[in-house]
């Protein structure tokens, strides 16, 4: 499931919809034919004027309800599952949901909230967004897509697991091979999986090691984490590091809990010394605060409609914890130039390695 859809249905099941699912189908059934934002701020006249015929069918109440979204969210700290839990405790079964989702959208844009409208569309709204525009586009930073020299981690974590070689390495999330460059060129690594769920950044990670054979070949697949994690065929091929770069903070907590799970139940059945890496925005990103926010203080849904997690080092460390990892090392970086050009983000760099057995153990 892609991880979007994990927190529209977490989100709507924390809203109280007693069926997220058929919630989510009637949403996306009822707005998929409507023009939503682009990026443009100039169209937000445009895009409004489109909704009116739909927002003008919302009952009065819940009109009223919505135009105090921008001002709940905004001025009041509340958040998305706020505002549709208010809504649900107050309307039931009669919450005209998509109507009224998109009188927030009309709310956003009639008080010059364009960037948070047009996160709120591309989360919410647009199940069918194609999200090759954002990458083409350039109106919101992805440089995973282009190529870059390794992060700082992937040196740390080479030198680190010197005396654990050979390393058998998966990456989730490996994007076009940026930071696998150093991997398969290392002498410490003999096998690689990189796996990833855009199509695009596969195909050039393929073109890239086709013009340029590194030392060690790579395996790339593109698809789901979980789903890969737990195939059989991988789960025997008796890799030793499982390794993700800027790729976990998309992931609801369900989602994450099984992701956490898998990696450790892998790396046990892969012998001794296994090695969970990975980095991740934290508390204090450049992104954390761009855009809405979806639930709980830390996480926000960013400009480009992705909703991110953006976790203190407590809340990370618990995580970890109750998910039955010791921590090897976690540190808080400052990396200039990965998110935007020119400005400082805040990662948590982590390894991290499973214990044999915890009182988590089978829940």
């Amino acid at each position: 499931m892609p991880a979007n859809d994990a927190r529209r249905l977490e989100l709507l099941r924390d809203a109280g919809f007693p069926d997220p699912a058929s919630a989510l189908a009637r949403l996306r059934d009822d707005v998929g034919q409507l023009p939503l934002p682009g990026g443009a701020a100039a169209e937000a006249d445009v895009i409004r004027t489109a909704l009116a015929a739909r927002v003008a069918r919302l009952p009065a109440e819940q009109a009223r309800l919505a135009q105090l979204v921008p001002e709940l969210i905004g001025d009041r700290s509340g958040d998305l599952a706020t505002a549709l839990w208010l809504a649900r405790a107050q309307h039931g079964d009669a919450l005209d949901l998509p109507g009224f989702s998109l009188a927030i959208l009309d709310a956003l844009l009639a008080t010059g909230r364009e960037m948070e409208g047009l996160a709120l569309a591309r989360f919410l709204l647009d199940g069918r967004f194609d999200w090759q525009k954002v990458y083409d586009a350039g109106t919101v930073p992805h440089e995973f897509l282009r190529p870059r020299d390794p992060n700082p981690l992937i040196w740390q974590l080479l030198d680190d697991l010197a005396p654990y070689r050979p390393l058998r390495v998966i990456e989730l999330g490996c994007g076009i091979g940026n930071d696998a460059m150093a991997l398969l060129e290392s002498p410490h690594v003999d096998r690689y999986l990189g796996i990833d769920v855009v199509p695009q950044a596969i195909e050039g990670f393929r073109r890239r090691v086709a013009s340029a054979p590194p030392a060690t070949a790579p395996g790339l697949v593109c698809g789901d984490f979980a789903e890969h994690l737990a195939d059989p065929a991988v789960r025997e091929a008796g890799y030793n590091c499982v390794y993700a770069y800027s790729s976990l903070h998309y992931f609801a907590s369900a989602e994450l809990k099984r992701i956490f799970a898998l990696v450790r139940s892998l790396l046990l059945a892969g012998g001794r010394n296994g090695f969970f890496a990975f980095g991740l925005k934290g508390t204090g990103s450049i992104w954390e605060g761009q855009g809405l926010p979806l639930y709980r203080p830390d996480v926000w849904i960013n400009p480009d409609g992705q909703s991110r997690w953006f976790p203190t080092r407590q809340a990370l460390a618990k995580e970890l914890d109750a998910a039955g990892f010791e921590v090897r090392f976690h540190e808080l970086h400052n990396h200039w130039g990965y998110s935007e050009k020119g400005k400082r983000d805040t990662f948590h760099y982590v390894v991290c390695t499973p214990r044999a057995s915890f009182l988590g153990e089978g829940i």
